[in-house]
């Protein structure tokens, strides 16, 4: 692969992220392939977090509802 073509799709992935990179998978990874990697998990890690709160929650609010 080419060196524009990795910077290409490097820069691509840093959008998906939202642009940001949390600073303390910045200081534990040396590679910023590594850190795309760890920062896409620990965003993976967040928003099934979330899904469970919104599940818990829709759960008890159908519960009154019915």
């Amino acid at each position: 692969m080419s060196i524009g073509a990795l910077e290409n799709n490097l820069n691509r992935a840093l959008e998906l992220l939202g642009g940001a990179i949390d600073p303390e998978i910045a200081e534990t990874y040396p590679s910023l392939e590594a850190r795309i990697l760890a920062q896409a998990l620990e965003n993976v890690e967040i928003a099934e977090q979330r899904l469970r709160e919104i599940q818990k929650l829709v759960g008890e609010i159908e519960g009154v509802l019915v």
